[in-house]
């Protein structure tokens, strides 16, 4: 084995310790066979030790998301996306090194090769197309983010959408702010450029309502819904909150319809029994008027109140 010493910023996968690495290595270029300056440097007993380890991770396979071998392996924490779901990469990958081209493993295992009924293109199936690296793409019909690696498209509508974005999960709401059913978003849509709110004119990068079609956003504050309500089905009062996660599943539901719901997504939540409900759900079938303890402030006016609070003090 020869050590590689050209490049410090040389991608590869330990063959020894099934982990992604960054630097220096040992390699064989008979086998295709390579080592990270640690596991050159162990002693046999806690190479052969590193080793097993190591073959438990590694296995190599195809996938209809890309058109060379993947192989799996261990991604240490360092603020790289996953190029299905936009999030950050720790833990279990699939990969190709030489892309580079890289996703969760629980991404390449749920990802459908077509979907259908996305929340922003319900019209027509959406299939993968893999992005060439040297192919300039129009950023995403939804978000506005450029691509990296991997779009899932309407070949007939010509529309181009992030797989996170093509698969989200939402729900629709109608509110009296706007004339469209609104779309309920978390922060996973807008990653990096938020919209402004239309009512405050503030960015949405938190959750919020969303006409894709009119560019219509609004703050849940601003809406404004009630942060208090009492269902007739029911027998506490509701909060509004931010996301409530009951346990490490990764599996969510709302309490009253029992269906499933988005962990990003404010809920209507009973903290005294754990009952968490959708939005929609919760203003559905509320008492009275009379019985809403409270509303949330819009934000205009909360920032009027802060600053006649400073200005007093």
């Amino acid at each position: 084995m020869t050590l590689n010493e050209d490049d410090e910023e040389a991608l590869l996968v330990c063959n020894g310790c099934g982990e992604m690495r960054l630097g220096f290595s040992y390699n064989c270029s008979q086998c295709m066979f390579s080592l990270d300056m640690e596991c050159a440097a162990l002693n046999d007993d806690l190479a052969i030790s590193v080793a097993n380890k190591g073959r438990e991770i590694q296995t190599t396979i195809y996938h209809f998301s890309h058109k060379h071998q993947l192989t799996r392996c261990k991604f240490p924490k360092c603020n790289v996306a996953c190029m299905a779901c936009k999030q950050e990469l720790y833990g279990l990958v699939y990969a190709c090194v030489p892309c580079p081209f890289i996703l969760h493993e629980s991404c390449l295992n749920d990802m459908p090769m077509e979907i259908l009924g996305s929340p922003f293109h319900p019209q027509h199936p959406l299939i993968p197309y893999e992005v060439q690296v040297d192919l300039k793409v129009r950023p995403c019909d939804t978000c506005q983010e450029d691509f990296y690696g991997l779009i899932f498209s309407c070949p007939q509508c010509q529309v181009i959408q992030h797989y996170s974005c093509a698969n989200y999960q939402t729900r629709k709401i109608k509110h009296n702010c706007h004339d469209h059913h609104l779309l309920h978003l978390g922060k996973g849509i807008f990653v990096k450029k938020s919209p402004l709110c239309n009512a405050c004119g503030e960015g949405c990068s938190g959750t919020l309502f969303s006409c894709i079609d009119c560019k219509f956003h609004i703050h849940l504050e601003c809406s404004p819904l009630p942060s208090i309500v009492k269902h007739i089905r029911h027998l506490h009062p509701l909060t509004l909150t931010n996301s409530v996660v009951e346990d490490n599943s990764g599996e969510y539901y709302c309490d009253m319809c029992e269906t499933t719901r988005n962990q990003e997504h404010d809920v209507y939540y009973c903290k005294e029994c754990t009952l968490t409900v959708h939005i929609d759900c919760a203003l559905s079938e509320v008492e009275p008027p009379e019985e809403i303890v409270e509303y949330l402030v819009p934000r205009q006016q909360r920032r009027r109140a802060i600053k006649e609070i400073d200005e007093a003090s």
